[in-house]
């Protein structure tokens, strides 16, 4: 079973593409080389050698330092020996960029300085870096029979970003949102080598989301539930995790969730294809479920779950269905009435809205078994419209972030962010992250937030980096829970890339020249609006024209 997160750290693997139309001025990204799924890149470390200076030491222990076999057995070595059996690498690790560099103070104090790239804490949360941070630390070290050793004074870890890429690899843990709908993504890196994984996420797991996601998500576990037996053996592809007595406090569909998460968690490891979830040693009970779970059996909690609908799109001013051969007007007699810059439905296709030619007013309409009602927001420079799994409108304009559902206008705040420094806001398909592309001193760049909801507002907290470097973001779009497609229209062609929401690794997939406007979704193919107002189509590895269009988009 091909395990979608296990490589996220080595790279986005881009499918070869066939060739282009020679009308279309599209250059296609280089491909990126694929990597076996379970494959392990090994470190090998060397042990410290007799006579070796401080600053060789130092550079030894943090080449050492990427080998997580044997529980950083050979980087231990390095150590002082009353430091080797309880330093705990994991508590901290500083992620560097390039080299770095070593300067010796004085014989005993070596310091190290390299551009920071990202922190790893405790908890196994990665956080990007700003640009210009930078880490310093200082080594001192003794002799010990007569060979230099380091005198850590904290528990961490210094790796570089290459390193990091070889030895450790992401894996998603699963938390529902507060309404109990979808399932949202939590990232944690863990060491590849290490065994025990499967063990580590049911801990992590069961310790409740990140503080990026705090208030936005929750969790099906009952309070008190932990592992009854501290591992998760797997066995012939097979996990077995063991409950204590507090998760049989679950009711039947609190149960379904507790299989979704434990499930989908454990199935991103490689060696795991099902899942057993016991209480004690007697299987939990969930109703119509086998005892053998495997990931299938909880699509219906899949984010991406339902994101099946044509793309709208706006001909002459007026909303059409981009089906798969055909261009066909919607059938709403109101809409059809005026004319419109953007228009966007949700998955359910009982909410249509849509941005009037003057992007100066956003029309939203609701049916349901009462009828038909329609809301309104006024504003300047309103841009494509977006909807989220809620069946939520969201519209970014100047000076203004707008949301309606239920027809009903909710207030929007976005902590330590001026509304006026917004360019775009993309609800992300799980309805609680969303994607802000923001002015900042560097320029236009990614940012990721949490969305808090209650029925009157909306707070959008915690916001953080999604590129590490990056800052000519002009529109982006969910291609599913985990992958961001955006523009940088700032050079010509424009780039379109691809960029991984947890690990920021990014990667150019074609240029365009004169593309303002991107959309696209899984199993859907990429859609593109040009500047000369056409629209193209990626379509098995081809590219083809749609038609003089505009402003194409894909249900959130």
């Amino acid at each position: 079973m091909i395990k979608k997160y296990l490589l996220l750290f080595l790279a986005l693997v881009v499918v070869g593409c066939g060739s282009i139309p020679q009308q279309s001025s599209i250059k296609e990204g280089a491909n990126l080389g694929a990597v076996s799924v379970g494959s392990i890149v090994r470190v090998i470390a060397s042990s410290p050698e007799p006579g070796m200076s401080p600053e060789e030491i130092v550079s030894g222990f943090l080449n050492a330092s990427a080998s997580s076999d044997n529980d950083f057995k050979i980087a231990r070595e390095y150590l002082i020996p009353d430091l080797q059996n309880i330093w705990q690498p994991t508590q901290e690790i500083n992620v560097y960029e390039g080299q770095g560099r070593l300067n010796t103070l004085q014989e005993n104090t070596v310091v190290f300085s390299a551009p920071l790239y990202a922190t790893i804490d405790s908890k196994s949360r990665l956080t990007l870096s700003e640009p210009n941070a930078q880490l310093i630390q200082e080594f001192n070290l003794i002799q010990v029979n007569n060979e230099w050793r380091i005198n850590l004074k904290n528990d961490n870890l210094l790796i570089s970003k290459v390193d990091l890429n070889r030895s450790f690899t992401s894996y998603p843990l699963w938390f529902p949102d507060s309404s109990l709908k979808t399932l949202v993504p939590d990232h944690v890196v863990l060491p590849k080598s290490m065994t025990g994984n499967a063990t580590r996420l049911m801990q992590l797991l069961l310790g409740g989301p990140g503080e990026n996601l705090m208030g936005g998500v929750n969790t099906a576990f009952p309070i008190g539930t932990t592992l009854a037996i501290n591992s998760v053996p797997v066995s012939s592809g097979l996990a077995t995790v063991s409950l204590n007595e507090a998760a049989l406090g679950a009711e039947p569909f609190m149960r379904e969730l507790i299989s979704a998460q434990i499930v989908k968690t454990l199935s991103s490891v490689q060696e795991i294809s099902a899942v057993r979830i016991n209480v004690g040693s007697q299987p939990l009970i969930v109703p119509n479920t086998p005892i053998r779970q495997n990931i299938s059996l909880w699509d219906k909690f899949s984010p991406d779950f339902g994101r099946t609908n044509d793309a709208l799109a706006i001909a002459d001013g007026k909303i059409v269905r981009l089906a798969p051969d055909l261009v066909e007007p919607i059938t709403n007699p109101y809409f059809n009435s005026e004319n419109w810059f953007a228009a966007v439905e949700n998955r359910e296709k009982n909410v249509l809205a849509g941005v009037n030619v003057d992007r100066t007013r956003l029309v939203v309409e609701t049916a349901n078994i009462n009828g038909v009602k329609r809301s309104s927001v006024s504003g300047q420079g309103l841009r494509v419209p977006k909807t989220d799994v809620y069946g939520a409108v969201w519209v970014t304009g100047i000076n203004q972030v707008s949301v309606i559902q239920n027809n009903k206008l909710l207030n929007v705040s976005i902590s330590e962010v001026d509304k006026q420094n917004i360019i775009d806001v993309i609800p992300s398909p799980d309805g609680v992250r969303v994607a802000i592309i923001l002015n900042t001193v560097y320029g236009s760049e990614l940012r990721l937030g949490t969305i808090v909801r209650d029925e009157q507002s909306i707070q959008i907290n915690f916001l953080r980096k999604v590129l590490r470097d990056g800052f000519s973001v002009n529109n982006a779009t969910w291609q599913d829970e985990i992958t961001l497609l955006y523009l940088d229209s700032s050079v010509d062609p424009a780039n379109i890339y691809a960029v991984d929401t947890f690990t920021g690794l990014s990667k150019i997939l074609y240029s365009q020249s004169g593309a303002t406007n991107i959309a696209g979704v899984t199993k859907k193919p990429l859609l593109l609006t040009l500047v000369t107002d056409i629209i193209l189509e990626r379509v098995s590895g081809n590219w083809i024209e749609r038609g003089e269009l505009i402003n194409a988009t894909y249900p959130g």
